[in-house]
């Protein structure tokens, strides 16, 4: 074969050749390359929303319009002491805020329970607490609480309402409230009692309203040193306290 047209050859093999390689480079490698990183976006976009929708924590259920919890039931690292010593405690014990009063500034050592609210309403909320040291009714009774993402939260005393400061909600009660916190008081010297007063010299009782199902936060924070909390409980109006306060406590979830 002369010179000439081997030479041909030569360069039409490595035409077709190079041709062959850029085809396959358009049209395997680079549609492989989108579906993949089309299909690590869907799967990041899962996770993210996976992510979203588990709960921040342990939740509490709702059962029958009911909720009841031990105070101790509560997890992670706390600025609260836990405790078993003093006689008649519910459950397994009992947190004492054992820090320096806190009395304008709510906040402080954050306790957070989230409670599943399946039958929508609005509930009578009651803790059971103590003051842990000392014999004046006046000290180490009283505690902060919020429930800052429910439809209302109120104190309500012979028809007369009032609402935490700092929620735009007007009348507000007599003594300490902030940032959507009431004060939260009882005056029994010497044992575990249920009460939760709110509006100082002027007793009232605290009410929130979930006005669908759904998971809100309640907040408690440290307020006067010494004062101890058991177990608390929520019931919708129709439900009686005897009844909540002899329920099974609610039922844990974990995520």
């Amino acid at each position: 074969m002369k010179k000439y047209q081997w030479g041909k050859l030569v360069l039409l093999s490595m035409a077709i050749c190079c041709f062959e390689a850029c085809s396959s480079d358009n049209t395997a490698e680079e549609p492989m390359q989108e579906m993949m990183e089309e299909e690590s976006a869907e799967e990041a976009a899962e996770e993210s929303d996976d992510d979203e929708s588990l709960p921040d924590g342990i939740i509490y259920l709702e059962r029958e319009g009911i909720v009841s919890v031990e105070f101790e039931t509560v997890e992670g690292e706390l600025e609260w002491q836990r405790g078993s010593t003093l006689e008649g405690f519910d459950g397994e014990g009992y947190l004492v805020w054992n820090n320096p009063d806190s009395f304008q500034m709510p906040g402080n050592g954050m306790l957070t329970y989230k409670l599943n609210i399946s039958t929508p309403g609005t509930y009578r909320f009651i803790w059971r607490s103590r003051i842990t040291e000392g014999e004046t009714q006046s000290e180490a009774n009283d505690s902060w609480l919020r429930f800052n993402d429910a439809a209302d939260f109120f104190g309500e005393r012979d028809g007369r309402i009032v609402y935490p400061r700092g929620t735009g909600k007007t009348p507000n009660p007599e003594g300490s409230s902030a940032d959507g916190w009431f004060k939260v008081y009882m005056n029994r010297v010497g044992e575990w009692f249920w009460r939760s007063n709110t509006s100082d010299n002027d007793p009232h009782d605290i009410f929130v309203t979930f006005d669908e199902p759904g998971v809100y936060t309640m907040e408690v924070s440290g307020r006067s040193k010494f004062h101890g909390l058991d177990r608390f409980v929520l019931y919708v109006e129709g439900k009686t306290f005897e009844e909540a306060e002899s329920a099974e406590r609610s039922e844990i979830v974990r995520p």
